[in-house]
Parts: C-alpha cells; sequence; structure tokens
C-alpha cells in the first residue's frame, strides 16, 4: 500500500479572521517563493516549511486522482491563508524537496532523462511522493527507471552495473522501505541483494525502520546468501575432481587462488553476483599456476550456473514469491 497521505491545510494562523491582501509570510519569517516554480497567472500556493509554490490548481488535479478529490471539497473555513489573494495549501508531512521534485516533474522536465542523472535519494522521494498523491504518470515513469537499475534478470542486473558503483548504505534500506510501503514488488530482491551486501554492524544500524515482517525476511534472506559463499568457496575446491585430471597441482593451485582471493582477514562473505565471470581465475593465467584448461572450464560453467540457480531463487528468499508472481514477465535464466 502507498504510504498515509498526509493532510492538506488551508487554516489560517491570522488574528483578524479575513483574507491576507499582503503576503502572510516573509523570506525571514517563513517558507519563500521558489524561484523556478513560481507562476505569476498560477491558481493555488503550494506551501512546504521551507519554499511557496504558485503552480495550477487544475495542473495538479489533472495528473492526481487525490488532489483532484480533495479540492472538490471546501474547507468549510472562511478563514484561509492567501498570496496576493491566492490560496494556500499547506503540504502538511511533506518534505520541500519531495515537493520540489514532483512538481518539476510536471512542469517541463524530460522525467525519463532526469531520472538518470538524479540521486538514488532524490528518486526514492519522487517514488514516495508521486505514489502518496497518486500521480499516475510520474510514478510509471520513476517505477520505469527503478525496475532498470534493479531489474528482475541476472542478464540485466549485471549489465545495469549499478552493483559497481557507490551505493550509500541509507539511501538504499531508504529504498528498500519506500518499495514495500509504495508496493513496487519488482524491484525488491535485486535491492534486497544490494542491501545484504553492506557490513553487519552498518546493517543493524538501519534495520529498525523496516516493518518487522520485512526486517525478517531480509535477515532470513541475508543469512542464506551468506551460506552461498561458503557453499561457492567450497565447490571451488572441488573441480579439479575431473576424469582427465589426476593431478594434484590443480587442487593446489585453486587452494592458493582461494587462500589470496577470499584472505582470512578480508571480508567474511563474498556475496555470489560480486563475484567476476570467470571468478578467482579473474586476470590469471592458467600456466602459471599450474591450472588445466579442463578445470578451469568446469570451475566457469559451476560458478554460471550456481549464479542462475541463486537469481532464480533471489525473490523467494527476499519476497517470498516467484519472480512470476511478482510480475516478470521475462523468461528464467538457464
Amino acid at each position: 500500500m502507498p504510504p498515509k497521505r498526509p493532510r492538506l491545510s488551508e487554516d489560517s494562523q491570522t488574528e483578524d479572521g479575513g483574507e491576507q491582501q499582503g503576503n502572510p509570510t516573509t523570506a525571514s519569517t517563513g517558507p519563500r517563493p521558489h524561484e523556478e516554480v513560481w507562476f505569476s497567472d498560477g491558481s493555488i500556493v503550494l506551501a512546504t516549511d521551507v519554499h511557496l509554490y504558485r503552480v495550477h490548481k487544475g495542473m495538479l488535479a489533472k495528473y492526481s486522482r487525490v488532489l483532484s478529490d480533495m479540492f472538490e471539497f471546501p474547507t468549510g473555513n472562511g478563514n484561509t491563508d492567501c498570496w496576493e489573494g491566492v490560496p494556500i495549501v499547506r503540504m502538511v508531512g511533506d518534505s520541500d524537496k519531495e515537493i520540489s521534485l514532483l512538481l518539476k516533474a510536471l512542469y517541463g522536465m524530460n522525467l525519463r532523462d532526469a531520472l538518470r542523472e538524479m540521486a538514488l535519494s532524490e528518486v526514492t522521494s519522487l517514488l514516495s511522493i508521486s505514489s502518496k498523491y497518486d500521480f499516475q504518470d510520474v510514478r510509471s515513469d520513476v517505477v520505469h527507471h527503478l525496475q532498470s537499475l534493479l531489474p528482475s534478470t541476472l542478464e540485466k542486473y549485471q549489465a545495469s552495473r549499478i552493483h559497481e558503483g557507490v551505493l550509500v548504505p541509507r539511501q538504499l534500506f531508504d529504498l528498500l522501505l519506500a518499495a514495500v510501503r509504495c508496493d513496487v514488488p519488482l524491484i525488491i530482491p535485486a535491492l534486497s541483494y544490494l542491501c545484504a551486501r553492506i557490513p553487519l554492524p552498518r546493517t543493524v544500524s538501519l534495520l529498525h525502520e523496516l516493518p518487522n515482517e520485512c526486517m525478517e525476511r531480509f535477515l532470513l534472506g541475508r543469512d542464506w546468501l551468506c551460506g552461498v559463499s561458503q557453499i561457492i568457496l567450497k565447490r571451488s575446491l572441488r573441480v579439479t575432481k575431473t576424469r582427465r585430471c589426476g593431478s594434484s597441482r590443480c587442487l593446489e593451485g585453486f587452494r592458493a587462488l582461494v587462500e589470496e582471493k577470499f584472505p582470512n582477514n578480508g571480508p567474511r562473505f563474498i556475496f555470489i553476483f560480486d563475484v567476476p565471470e570467470r571468478g578467482i581465475l579473474e586476470g590469471i593465467r592458467l600456466e602459471d599456476r599450474e591450472i588445466c584448461g579442463e578445470c578451469a572450464e568446469k570451475y566457469t560453467k559451476m560458478l554460471k550456473s550456481s549464479k542462475n540457480r541463486v537469481w532464480n531463487s533471489l525473490s523467494k528468499a527476499f519476497s517470498l514469491k516467484t519472480w512470476k508472481e511478482l510480475g516478470r514477465s521475462e523468461p528464467m535464466g538457464d
């Protein structure tokens, strides 16, 4: 379900109870007009704790079913704040950043292009506010963008390269919470995987903001991924047992690489989708390690197969549903 919608307030705080002929607020005492989103022919002023936005009531009502319904019902209170005769609606409970992003998306911004340049925190804000007020066009573009960043297939996830960038833990968990509240289930598995990579001490400080059921699913899913990490390490040493390779040098070569790539003083777990395509053989000349081609091929095939199996189980681990049940239309990986 979308987040709870905050109330809109048009109640005046003036003493005389009448309409303000001048401006009820100044830059020094309260919100000030926004430099960009301020139209002289606007028919309503939206007020946050930072800015005033003079916009068009009809524009808001056209794209938001929630605001359209709200605007149809008068407040029943004659004491209304106004800015030069234009009524002020106070966006109680909404941040200035959310309102600014939403209005810029409505007024001329090429949203699909702009989303690619936005910080993850801004995308999260836009998802929350567009869902809250039912701006379907804006929400649709935001969800489409998020699904391209956090796709439902392994191939597209690897192509997005989101896991290779610098990701802020707080922003990831804020988006996870928004995805749950705003009902965007298809991004939750990949997003949960990114959150699971965060070191546990930092994770603990962020978990409390998630609903209890979501927190439980996340912790169980993370524990499952940690177990997968251990299984991959064990399988890395078993691939040398091929029919045509009876050399102990292959096994010793793999053992040495495991020690180098995963030292005791390194991270406790190496999450599977962070492992390169060739795993511990990435950047390695086989002849330098006395590893035969057959064992190397068996290892890379094992790794690819393991990634596909884990990805296909990722939705169940973090959402208790299959990818298809979450809404994926693409075929499963091999």
